[in-house]
């Protein structure tokens, strides 16, 4: 019994241990837009242009990419910050009421227009979402695609948007697809974790989509950007990280590089 004892916390340390670096050595960091790339690809994307900047800001909550665009680029940038949440777009609203910089959105966006049932575990959590599992509470909110935004609203061109809609940032990414086909969009910026399987999605489906479509497909670590231009199984582990898609013809690119994996299913830089 006691050799049994000893075997279950030498493996439990040598799969902590095991999973460290792992995720170290595929350039997984935490789940902090200061040091994980996200306000670092902002940055870039704000002096790429000495113009006006439309901004999506898809999954706002409480506004915090929407601020660090704003603290980056106060003069140039129009921010439409979506939030379905009513008391979570109170929030929001009340943060930047006056400012004629953002649009607060009271969109949750998805593949389809129409309603939709949103579920809160507490105001203002950055779990909440479409699904069930996000807690008891529950609303029914306007759901729109962003296909239908921009035709709506007349925007002809967005710098970035950003996608953090708790598992279902595939479904906003096919409610794009003919703004990604046109190439409107020059950057998109998505999360990525477990619950991608509550809507039975992986990485594989955003590959699929962007077959025929001008842009690739990368992952966000640290201060540079790795490029996959296929997909392999060694990318679906639904550790949580950000991903991107930019526009072929993006100077941004120039951020990057490729990655291939190799017969032992290890990336190495191209």
């Amino acid at each position: 019994m006691k050799f049994v004892r000893t075997s279950a916390v030498v493996r439990k340390l040598m799969w902590r241990l095991g999973r460290k670096m792992y995720t170290c050595a595929r350039g997984d960091g935490e789940n902090d837009p200061r040091g994980n790339g996200e306000y670092w690809l902002l940055e870039h994307v704000l002096n790429a242009s000495t113009g006006p900047q439309v901004l999506l800001d898809i999954g706002a909550n409480k506004g915090e990419w929407t601020a660090q665009a704003l603290a980056q680029a106060p003069t140039k940038v129009h921010v439409h910050s979506f939030e379905p949440s009513q008391a979570t777009r109170s929030l929001l609203a009340t943060r930047f009421a006056g400012n004629v910089a953002v649009t607060v959105q009271a969109y949750a966006l998805a593949d389809t227009a129409g309603e939709a049932k949103f579920y809160c575990n507490e105001d203002g959590a950055g779990t909440n979402s479409l699904s069930p599992s996000s807690g008891l509470n529950v609303e029914v909110v306007a759901q729109n695609t962003i296909d239908r935004f921009l035709q709506q609203s007349g925007i002809g061109a967005v710098s970035m948007a950003k996608i953090d809609t708790e598992g279902f940032d595939l479904l906003v990414l096919r409610g794009a697809e003919q703004s990604l086909r046109d190439g409107r969009i020059e950057i998109v910026q998505f999360e990525y974790n477990w619950r991608w399987l509550l809507n039975h999605a992986c990485l594989r489906d955003v590959f699929d989509l962007i077959e025929d479509k001008p842009y690739r497909l990368g992952k966000l670590c640290g201060d540079t950007i790795e490029f996959y231009d296929q997909w392999h199984f060694e990318l679906d582990r639904f550790f949580e990280n950000n991903y991107v898609l930019i526009r072929n013809d993006s100077n941004l690119c120039m951020l990057g590089m490729s990655v291939r994996f190799d017969e032992s299913n290890v990336g190495v830089p191209e």
